[in-house]
């Protein structure tokens, strides 16, 4: 069960060694001022704006600004259907459990870390979500989701990375329900993959709608204790607004999470797959798995150990079994004593 914290700490005060953007490439699906409905990989807005158009009535093509605030790249499926033209034209922006059954479909294989609908994800559609994103870990391409969502967290899978309720307001501009999951996904695409978001500031934030309070009986504790990423201002006279926690309703915090994501990708040496002319020894193997390991583990400083087994079961089939994946705690409450003494 989340809990609110008074003071935020990590154990381990080693700087991060890694640059931001550490898996930040981000899947978006959404209504675009387009004819394409085929996925289209942007590196840039403006080719984005170019392809998709720059109407922000359509809410796919709302969320490109914000996602390229931290995104390396966005992986763009148009689910925008017109019918008819001139007059007679007939615009279907809704994203139904068909259309999005079908934009997954279409980017089942390709490589990308996080997930976004430009829509406010209700019980409908999260089933397909966590479905498709579960899927995608079985086939060792383990991805995130966020989402401004109405559904029950109990709904949520383990690929959550943060489900939001409340409205951002960024450089003194509201953002939309839609916009603000947007922002909060590029958010976390900037960060090492290892950075905890509980009681970190959000930036270039100036305003959160609705304020909450969190205190026994408060909707703000009600949320935060089912695993809501929450917001709360910390310092109003210089505009800093903090994440509460990150803890996700599976009950582990949001970088546990993304490094788990993370190694299991790095883990999967995707590299050796389809080579005929490496002899792929399993000593070759466990050398590759122990240079990633000591990646993760003393490059990048994502978390304490990793433990995990080789078993070559053919010529063409080696199992990799993590058996342990090993975090440091973070500390969320600090007591302090004092004595004071008058001579």
């Amino acid at each position: 069960m989340a809990s609110l914290p008074k003071v935020q700490i990590f154990n381990k005060p080693n700087p991060v060694k890694s640059k931001p953007g550490l898996a930040s490439k981000i899947a978006l699906i959404g209504a675009f001022d387009s004819t394409e409905t085929e996925p289209i990989l942007f590196t840039n807005l403006d080719d984005a704006y170019e392809q998709l158009g720059n109407d922000t009535s359509y809410a796919g093509v709302s969320c490109l600004d914000e996602l390229f605030y931290g995104a390396s790249s966005v992986l763009a499926v148009n689910i925008t259907t017109k019918t008819g033209t001139g007059e007679n034209e007939v615009v279907d922006k809704d994203i139904t459990p068909a259309k999005l059954t079908s934009a997954l479909s279409k980017i089942s294989g390709e490589d990308f870390d996080m997930l976004y609908v430009a829509v406010k994800v209700d019980s409908n559609l999260i089933p397909i979500i966590t479905t498709f994103l579960g899927k995608r870990f079985q086939d060792k391409l383990p991805t995130g989701y966020v989402a401004f969502n109405d559904f029950n967290p109990e709904l949520a899978s383990d690929f959550s990375y943060g489900l939001l309720k409340q409205q951002l307001t960024v450089n003194n501009e509201l953002l939309s329900e839609i916009e603000t999951g947007a922002y909060y996904c590029a958010v976390l695409a900037s960060l090492n993959v290892g950075n905890s978001m509980t009681m970190k500031v959000v930036p270039n934030v100036t305003g959160v709608t609705p304020e909450l309070s969190f205190e026994t009986g408060d909707v703000g504790l009600s949320l935060l204790e089912s695993g809501i990423t929450t917001f709360r201002c910390q310092d109003r006279g210089n505009n800093k607004y903090v994440v509460v926690n990150s803890e996700q309703p599976n009950g582990y915090d949001l970088y546990i999470n993304r490094v788990r994501d993370f190694v299991v990708k790095e883990m999967s040496l995707h590299q050796f797959l389809g080579d005929r002319n490496r002899t792929a020894t399993l000593n070759e193997i466990k050398q590759e798995l122990d240079r990633v390991k000591d990646k993760c583990v003393n490059t990048l400083d994502l978390l304490e150990d990793i433990e995990y087994n080789v078993v070559k079961k053919s010529a063409e089939c080696v199992d990799v079994n993590i058996t342990k994946l090993l975090f440091a705690g973070i500390i969320t409450e600090i007591d302090v004593y004092i004595t004071i003494e008058v001579e």
